[in-house]
């Protein structure tokens, strides 16, 4: 192969490499940390998340907390809808926004369904 054939060679791969870089899109993180409405972590949450920028139609499971009620995620840049559930308390649900090479920090403060403490109005936390 002469010169001409090693340099055309090397730039084909130069191109499918930057496009392989180009249809990878930037991404960032949300630290999610869940809690009950007294501060007591919650640990086996569901996390689902809907991208709604630009907006998808698909809510998809990610992750669950931890033992400590922490989780991690990585998404693409865009605008997010971040739901927490879990059993016996009720949904939360928080909108963000994810930008490359950042991290967001997020707390969920869940509220128990079977708040029934006399004399404590359970929606006020």
């Amino acid at each position: 192969m002469g010169i001409h054939g090693q340099t055309a060679g090397a730039l084909i791969c130069m191109v499918i490499t930057a496009h392989s870089f180009a249809q990878q899109s930037p991404t960032g993180r949300i630290n999610g940390h869940v809690v009950d409405i007294v501060g007591a972590t919650v640990s086996g949450a569901s996390v689902y998340v809907r991208r709604n920028i630009p907006p998808e139609q698909d809510i998809k499971l990610l992750t669950h907390t931890d033992t400590q009620g922490d989780f991690k995620l990585v998404l693409a840049e865009g605008g997010y809808d971040v739901l927490v559930t879990a059993p016996g308390f009720a949904a939360s649900v928080q909108t963000t926004s994810v930008m490359a090479g950042k991290t967001r920090k997020f707390q969920w403060r869940l509220k128990s369904l079977n708040c029934n403490f006399p004399g404590m109005n359970c929606d006020v936390f």
